[in-house]
């Protein structure tokens, strides 16, 4: 019977270090932060165009389309502030002109619906994790760029949930 408890308790403690999750995204930015971005120093203000689709096993796929204001306020020292609904979301501007951020689920969490908050959260998805990258170009007036992304949410090493991102950015000064 000693043994049959110690055995238990293994598999027991197996099968709960076995259920812990993880999100993982492979998200990174081609841009490296600037020290002569004067030119591009501005607010821009514009919109962002997001459609996003979390797929959860057992539960299927749902897609959001969303357009929402933004502004972009640029720094004369390589730093760039994306605004969206009261969020504030720092990136980092080179000496080209090219920029670009990491967003979390967190940080996009206006931009998806509470049917998929609810969905990715069951499925122990991390808010924190980077789910998307914005990444453009900024030709004054004009700045321009690419949403993309996909984070992936594991339980026992298996992908439970997929967030995908896909999208633009538009915004002039």
């Amino acid at each position: 019977m000693v043994k049959y408890c110690g055995l238990m308790s293994l598999v027991v403690a197996l099968i709960l270090v076995g259920c812990a999750s993880s999100s993982t995204s492979g998200i990174e930015l081609t841009v490296s932060r600037g020290d002569a971005t004067g030119v591009y120093k501005s607010t821009y203000t514009g919109t962002i165009s997001l459609t996003s689709t979390a797929d959860v096993v057992a539960l299927g796929s749902a897609t959001d389309q969303r357009t929402e204001s933004i502004s972009v306020e640029v720094t004369r020292d390589g730093l760039a502030f994306l605004s969206v609904r009261d969020v504030t979301i720092t990136g980092v501007v080179d000496n080209t002109g090219n920029w670009g951020l990491q967003a979390s689920v967190d940080d996009l969490r206006s931009l998806l619906s509470a049917t998929n908050i609810s969905r990715l959260n069951d499925a122990g998805c991390s808010f924190g994790a980077k789910a998307a990258r914005i990444q453009g170009v900024i030709t004054p007036p004009d700045m321009t760029a690419e949403v993309s992304g996909t984070l992936k949410c594991k339980r026992a090493e298996v992908t439970v949930a997929t967030l995908t991102t896909a999208g633009t950015l538009a915004a002039s000064r």
